[in-house]
C-alpha cells in the first residue's frame, strides 16, 4: 500500500507540474463571423419548431438557420428587392405566459439577425400558416392574420417601419395578396372576399363573390398556392378552383383532379401543405391518398403531377415514404421539394420527376415549405 501511495503521490506531482506548461502552448479561440451570400433561385426554407433552415436545393446544403419563436411563428416571407425576411412572432414575458407581445420581426438576408421590430395587436394566429402571413404585391405592405378566436388582419408597413391598423374580417381567414396592394380571402360562407388598401394602407374597398363552395359538404382547403394569374384552391373532395380578378370582379372557374376510375379507387387529397404550382410552367405538384371521408389530413402515398392550363394529370409519383409537405422552387430548372412524415427531407428534379438528393440530419421536422 505504501509504494502504491508513494507512486501515485510522484505521478499527481508530475501532472500538476506540466499543466502550466501545456497551458502555455495552446492559443485562445476566437470567435469568426460569416455572412449568407446572396441566395439563388433554387433556395428554400424548411420552417420547423426550432426556427426556419435555409437550404439550398442544388446542392442539398444547409446556408443559414432563422431563430424565430417556435411554433409561435405562422410564417416567414422573404422579399428579394430589400434583402429581407418577415416574421409575425408571439412572445411571452415568462416564456409560457405572462405578459404577450406580439411583433412583426424584419431579419436581414446577410446576418439573419432582426433588424427592426414593430408591435403589432396581440391576437396572431399561432399556427405554422403559409396563408397567416402575406406580403402585398408591390412590398409594402404586410399583412398577418388574427384569431382570438374573432377573426381581423392586422396590416403592417414593413417599408416605413410602422403599424397601419386592424381590419376586422369576421368569418374569413388566409391572406392571398392579389395586384399591388389587395389581398384575397377565404370565407365561411363559401365565398371570397376582397379587401383593396389605398397607399397608406388604409382599407378603401371590399366586395364579395358569389359562394362556390358549401363548407358542410365539400369544404376547400385553407392552403390556397398561387398561379400565374391568380391563386388555385383544391377542395377535399378534390375540386379544383381557378380564381382571378379583374379590378373588383372575382371569376372563379372550377374542374376536378379525379376521373371516375379516380374516385372508385378512393383516391383524395391530403396532408398539411398538400398541393405547389411552378407559375411559368403552369404544373401543379399535389399529395395524394386512398381513404374515405375526414381523411384530408392524412399524408400523400404519390405526389400526382397536373398541367392547369390543359386540367388533366401528366405524372405520378410514387414515394417509398408518405408525405405531408410539398413545395417547387420558381426557376427555370425547378426543384420539388418534399418532407415526409419521418422527418426526412428530399429534392426532387421536378421537370423530370426523379429523385435527386436526401438531405442529410435536416433537424426538427418540417411543418412549412417557404420558397424565396
Amino acid at each position: 500500500m505504501r509504494v502504491i501511495t508513494l507512486i501515485s503521490l510522484y505521478v499527481v506531482l508530475n501532472l500538476v507540474l506540466c499543466i502550466p506548461a501545456a497551458n502555455a502552448q495552446l492559443q485562445p479561440d476566437t470567435i469568426g463571423q460569416e455572412t449568407m451570400s446572396a441566395p439563388a433561385e433554387n433556395w428554400f426554407i424548411s420552417k420547423t419548431g426550432a426556427g426556419a433552415y435555409i437550404y439550398d436545393g442544388l446542392s442539398g446544403e444547409m446556408q443559414g438557420m432563422l431563430s424565430l419563436a417556435g411554433f409561435d411563428a405562422p410564417s416567414v416571407q422573404a422579399y428579394g428587392p430589400r434583402r429581407e425576411f418577415y416574421a409575425a412572432e408571439s412572445y411571452y414575458s415568462r416564456r409560457v405566459r405572462g405578459d404577450r407581445t406580439d411583433v412583426v420581426t424584419i431579419y436581414d438576408y446577410e446576418n439573419l439577425s432582426p433588424v427592426a421590430e414593430i408591435e403589432i395587436p396581440k391576437k396572431i394566429a399561432v399556427l405554422s400558416f403559409a396563408g397567416h402571413l402575406g406580403l402585398t404585391g408591390n412590398g409594402r405592405h404586410l399583412i398577418v392574420f388574427n384569431m382570438t378566436p374573432a377573426q381581423s388582419v392586422s396590416i403592417v408597413d414593413v417599408e416605413n417601419r410602422n403599424f397601419v391598423g386592424e381590419l376586422s374580417t369576421p368569418g374569413c381567414a388566409i391572406i392571398m395578396p392579389t395586384g399591388e396592394d389587395d389581398f384575397l380571402m377565404i370565407c365561411g360562407d363559401g365565398t371570397l372576399q376582397l379587401i383593396q388598401l389605398d397607399q397608406s394602407g388604409e382599407e378603401a374597398n371590399r366586395v364579395r363573390s358569389e359562394q362556390f363552395f358549401v363548407v358542410e359538404e365539400d369544404a376547400v382547403y385553407d392552403r390556397p398556392v398561387r398561379t400565374e394569374d391568380g391563386w388555385l384552391l383544391i377542395s377535399h373532395a378534390g375540386k379544383a378552383f381557378d380564381v382571378t380578378r379583374d379590378g373588383t370582379q372575382i371569376m372563379i372557374s372550377e374542374w376536378s383532379i379525379l376521373s371516375d376510375a379516380d374516385v372508385e379507387e378512393k383516391w383524395l387529397p391530403g396532408g398539411g401543405q398538400l398541393k405547389t404550382v411552378h407559375q411559368n410552367l403552369g404544373l401543379l405538384y399535389i399529395l395524394m391518398h386512398q381513404g374515405g371521408e375526414f381523411t384530408h389530413h392524412e399524408p400523400g402515398t404519390e405526389i400526382w403531377v397536373f398541367d392547369v392550363n390543359q386540367r388533366r394529370r401528366i405524372a405520378r409519383i410514387e414515394l417509398e415514404v408518405a408525405a405531408r409537405n410539398v413545395m417547387v422552387t420558381q426557376e427555370s430548372e425547378p426543384k420539388l421539394i418534399v418532407s415526409d412524415t419521418e422527418g426526412g427531407l428530399h429534392v426532387y428534379d421536378a421537370r423530370q420527376m426523379k429523385l435527386e438528393r436526401t438531405i442529410e440530419d435536416p433537424g426538427p421536422s418540417t411543418s412549412l415549405l417557404v420558397d424565396f
